[in-house]
């Protein structure tokens, strides 16, 4: 299973670069009429994205693999789950 990542932050951590990345979201228009209907859902949804925001994912690349494939803030990378 692929999923879509875009990069948001870059740090150097030792001898690894360290990719802040965030799920790419397919953009949806923004209903106030639905919000003003389901208060509770969107206060709960706003909650959770508070906490995903103070802790991002992150993945760590080789010094030579952040070189050689060139990750700048914005790129959409695709990151494999796979079982073992």
């Amino acid at each position: 299973m692929d999923i879509l990542y875009k990069i948001n932050g870059i740090k150097a951590v030792g001898n690894r670069i360290c990719l802040t990345i965030i799920p790419v979201e397919e953009k949806k228009d923004f209903d106030t009429g639905k919000v003003l209907r389901n208060l509770g859902g969107f206060m709960e949804n706003m909650k959770s994205q508070a906490v995903i925001s103070r802790n991002p994912d992150q993945v760590s690349v080789t010094v030579d693999e952040y070189k050689d494939k060139g990750y700048t803030l914005g790129d959409v990378i695709s990151v494999s789950i796979n079982k073992g």
